[in-house]
């Protein structure tokens, strides 16, 4: 009698263990925001990032949500239209030639391109990590920089903003850059051509 009375409790403790766990389980969930970013939802409103933790439920959809999309574009400025900017910004200025010779010397040579984005799609509370790279011939970068989407700046396009703003002082050697981004958080890189001619 005993021994059925202690499988008995085994079996009831085992079953109370159990039933716990899944309790734990179904309290601390990971979800993924609309900015992509991976978190742990606790039942007391918490949060936290998720970290691979192998005691949490993963319900995260197997798909990227459309709301979790991220619309890098690229924009770029060739050397002729910087120098025609500023020729004629100056001379509404009334500045003198050599005033305006001078501001021109310092035009960077390539162009600047600009990694821009649609301003709502940046969220204050959950930065990206964004790595960018820029090519010309060859695979090595001739540019390259990591930096938070939520340092990104007002562009002069109403809605958009600069994530980055990248001088290109060297003369491009193709007639076609390439560009590439690099998402830490939702590990996905985007690519891109930049005609530059």
């Amino acid at each position: 009698m005993s021994r059925i009375f202690s499988f008995r409790t085994f079996a009831g403790a085992l079953l109370t263990a159990s039933l716990f766990a899944g309790a734990a389980f179904a309290v601390d969930i990971v979800a993924t925001t609309s900015s992509g970013v991976a978190v742990i939802l606790h039942d007391n409103g918490r949060w936290e990032y998720y970290q691979n933790n192998k005691n949490v439920r993963d319900v995260r959809p197997t798909s990227i949500p459309e709301d979790a999309k991220f619309e890098i574009s690229i924009a770029y400025e060739s050397v002729d239209k910087l120098k025609k900017d500023i020729r004629m910004a100056m001379d509404a200025e009334f500045a003198t030639e050599e005033e305006i010779k001078d501001s021109l010397r310092s035009v960077p040579k390539g162009g600047i391109v600009y990694f821009q984005v649609p301003t709502n799609q940046i969220k204050p509370g959950m930065p990206r990590d964004l790595t960018y790279y820029i090519y010309d011939k060859g695979k090595n970068p001739v540019f390259s920089k990591s930096a938070r989407d939520t340092e990104a700046t007002p562009s002069e396009d109403k809605g958009i903003s600069n994530l980055l703003v990248v001088p290109l002082f060297a003369k491009p050697k193709s007639a076609v850059l390439k560009a590439k981004v690099i998402s830490e958080s939702t590990r996905s890189t985007l690519e891109f051509d930049i005609p530059v001619k």
